[in-house]
């Protein structure tokens, strides 16, 4: 099961900047011709370790089958250490001829110059009709292609039907809103024995797209100046501090634990969690037994934004083997063969799924509602590209924690975070 953390990896990205900036201007060390003349391609993954590594086996075999003259080697590390070694191959000049990305550190990765220009061999290839816009603009930095996308998944309200039945409220919808969700988690709270209304992490991704479903925006629209710091961003996050000890349990309650919500949802103790489709085969293998997913409520019933979380393949900057590794590239993000299979094995989607395929995804249950996995690409809330998104990231999420543990309010929480980001901003606007 892949979960993606993405507040730990963006720590680990700013923990290790340094080593992008010393390692873009190094040539690769890594072998680039096999012994029977085949150009190697270095491949490195995180979303198939632990998995999906004989699926990706699978889909390397058949590549290698079609390129007679490529050998792939593939390099896999689990999501909360790829990052680290990743950075490290960068910097010692060993990086990956391909690797992937997920969206949080593409800006940090485009900006160092590890990433080769794409605009050439996109023009060329025709690869741009398998992608929507917004999905390959996602992957664009100050107007040149630099990654394909890969694969996607997109984050959902799971409830717990048993318990909604129980309380008594009736089931979610897609027209729900900000007010219908604390009603309901209030009355599911009220069960008692142990028994939450709701999970959603109060943190700086989910201020982002609450904040959007509130008409806000993280940034000015030339994206040199914060705008969070505003009335749609203190409801933004009243909303999520608010629900910490009330309809969700404390930090304390947690004991620390990383996957209490999953614990929670799993054993049937949660009405509603705020979560990602990647979820869906661990939700279908622990319980509980009759739950789905809806599109996540917003302020207001006309103001939907979903959080889609895009991971991309790029090319090193340093690559001996460009012209092989982009066929590579090319056919991990466009081919069927690969839509299908991920489909087939709950791997995360491809963004190039045919309808044919979508139909198939559909049709498999639980959940009943898979069709909201495609229903939230409709209204995506937008990913501000941030240089320093690691260090944006901590400071908003820090400042969230500050408002839950009450050490601030809401309102001098959100200046302070913005007082400490616009000179971020200035500064990689230099």
């Amino acid at each position: 099961m892949n979960h993606p953390n993405r507040r730990r990896a963006m720590t680990a990205l700013a923990a290790a900047g340094v080593l992008l900036a010393a390692g873009c201007t190094q040539g690769s060390a890594t072998r680039t011709t096999s012994g029977d003349g085949r150009k190697i391609v270095h491949y490195m993954t995180f979303t198939a370790a632990p998995d999906h590594l004989k699926d990706l086996a699978e889909l390397e075999k058949s590549f290698e089958k079609a390129h007679p003259d490529i050998d792939i080697r593939v390099q896999t590390a689990p999501f909360d250490q790829y990052f680290t070694q990743l950075q490290t191959a960068v910097a010692g000049g060993t990086a990956p001829d391909v690797f992937e990305l997920n969206q949080d550190n593409f800006t940090t990765y485009a900006d160092s110059g590890a990433l080769a220009d794409l605009d050439g061999r996109v023009a060329k290839s025709g690869v741009r009709d398998h992608f929507t816009g917004s999905s390959l603009s996602a992957f664009a930095y100050q107007g040149k292609q630099y990654g394909l996308p890969s694969s996607f998944s997109t984050e959902l309200l799971f409830y717990n039907e048993a318990l909604f039945d129980k309380a008594g409220v009736a089931h979610p919808t897609a027209d729900w809103t900000w007010q219908d969700e604390q009603k309901a988690a209030e009355k599911i709270s009220a069960l008692g024995d142990g028994i939450f209304g709701d999970f959603q992490h109060p943190s700086y991704l989910e201020f982002t797209k609450a904040l959007a479903q509130n008409g806000g925006s993280f940034l000015s629209k030339d994206g040199k100046k914060v705008a969070f710091d505003s009335p749609q961003g203190v409801a933004a996050a009243t909303w999520l501090t608010g629900k910490v000890g009330s309809t969700m349990p404390t930090q304390a309650q947690m004991g620390g634990a990383a996957d209490y919500d999953t614990k929670l949802f799993t054993e049937g103790k949660l009405g509603m969690w705020h979560s990602g489709s990647w979820f869906f085969p661990t939700i279908t293998d622990a319980g509980p037994k009759k739950w789905d997913v809806v599109l996540e409520p917003a302020a207001t019933s006309d103001k939907k934004a979903n959080s889609v979380f895009q991971n991309t393949l790029a090319l090193s900057s340093q690559s001996k083997n460009a012209d092989a590794a982009w066929e590579w590239m090319r056919y991990l993000t466009t081919s069927q063969e690969v839509a299908d299979l991920r489909i087939d094995t709950s791997w995360e989607l491809s963004p190039a799924t045919s309808g044919e395929l979508k139909k198939r995804y559909v049709a498999q249950t639980p959940p009943d509602n898979r069709a909201a996995v495609f229903d939230a690409l409709d209204d995506v809330a937008p990913s501000p590209q941030l240089v320093d998104q690691a260090k944006i990231a901590d400071i908003v999420t820090n400042q969230l924690e500050a408002v839950v543990i009450g050490s601030t309010t809401v309102e001098k929480a959100l200046h302070k975070a913005a007082a400490e980001i616009q000179p971020l901003l200035d500064a990689a606007d230099d």
